[in-house]
């Protein structure tokens, strides 16, 4: 006869999530999910402070329950390198990005003032409206577009 049971699950103290239970025969996917959302959290948070996941790892605990082999705890390992300057304050590559975006769409603005030609004129329009958008998906502090957001500048310069 076939067992599966229901298993509880609690997170850590602070770690975000909502704390529902599982049959052991769907245990690896319910605890696999919330150890990937902390890994997305942990490169969001490094992202934000300017620096890099540069190790990664997820680990399951796996236990038989019933007659199914079942996840019964997970961990999530991260290492994040924050670059620092030479006089020791973190570097904020996120701040000079938005920076360089910025910069860059004040300088289209002011060659869109002074174009006569009314084909370059909507080339600049459209360009400036793509810059806009990069720098609103970089200030959302998304990583996952941010290939995009280089694409676009070096598109642009």
């Amino acid at each position: 006869m076939i067992s599966n049971p229901v298993l509880g699950y609690r997170l850590d103290p602070g770690e975000p999530g909502i704390p529902y239970s599982a049959p052991a025969s769907r245990s690896v996917l319910r605890v696999l999910s919330q150890e990937i959302s902390n890994l997305l959290a942990f490169k969001k948070e490094a992202f934000r402070e300017g620096g890099y996941v540069i190790y990664s790892n997820i680990a399951l605990d796996m236990r038989k329950r019933g007659s199914f082999l079942a996840a019964i705890a997970g961990r999530t390992q991260v290492y994040i390198y924050t670059p620092v300057s030479q006089n020791g304050e973190k570097v904020n590559d996120f701040q000079d990005r938005q920076d360089e975006i910025e910069r860059k769409i004040l300088e289209l603005q002011r060659r869109l003032s002074q174009e006569t030609d009314p084909v370059e004129r909507e080339r600049l329009k459209e360009d400036i409206e793509r810059l806009k958008l990069a720098l609103s998906v970089l200030k959302a502090g998304l990583r996952t577009p941010e290939l995009l957001v280089g694409v676009l500048l070096d598109s642009l310069v």
